[in-house]
């Protein structure tokens, strides 16, 4: 019989790495703030210059990061299992710097920017495990921005 509900996803959270300094209440909290959903191949999750309202975690499944000009359609990343996309949209109110474009079918869990302000409210401890998860991604993520430019010089 296949898990349904917060038990699935607290199940999930516990296998990915963003996750592994929470405590077993905090899972729990956590779960409850989060939708868990199915996406098919070739499924925009959200576009370039869109005002975004929530972040991704990925479950199951890869998504490519891509850039778009007028011209062209540039992908620049693929994440897959236990990654996270779209967390800028969550901390600040500017639109959206890439549009993210599912490869495989996909289960993904969704945070709501309305979500993170409860969390914050009314487990700040939890809150600041959020934002110091995101604050690692993206660290690591312009580490290796900066590494690749390196390269170019």
């Amino acid at each position: 019989m296949k898990e349904v509900g917060i038990d699935r996803i607290k199940n999930v959270l516990k296998e990915i790495p963003f996750f592994e300094e929470f405590e077993e209440d905090e899972l729990n909290y956590f779960a409850k703030q989060l939708s868990l959903r199915s996406v098919e191949t070739n499924t925009v999750l959200f576009r370039q210059d869109d005002i975004g309202d929530y972040m991704i975690f990925i479950v199951e499944g890869s998504v490519d990061v891509q850039l778009d000009s007028p011209s062209s359609k540039r992908i620049i990343a693929n994440y897959g299992y236990g990654s996270c996309v779209g967390e800028m949209s969550i901390v600040d109110d500017y639109p959206r710097s890439a549009t993210i474009m599912v490869t495989e079918p996909s289960e993904l869990l969704i945070l709501t920017k309305n979500r993170f302000e409860t969390i914050n409210e009314d487990n700040p401890r939890v809150g600041i495990k959020i934002i110091k998860g995101i604050a690692r991604n993206l660290s690591r993520r312009l580490r290796g921005s900066t590494g690749r430019f390196a390269d170019l010089a």
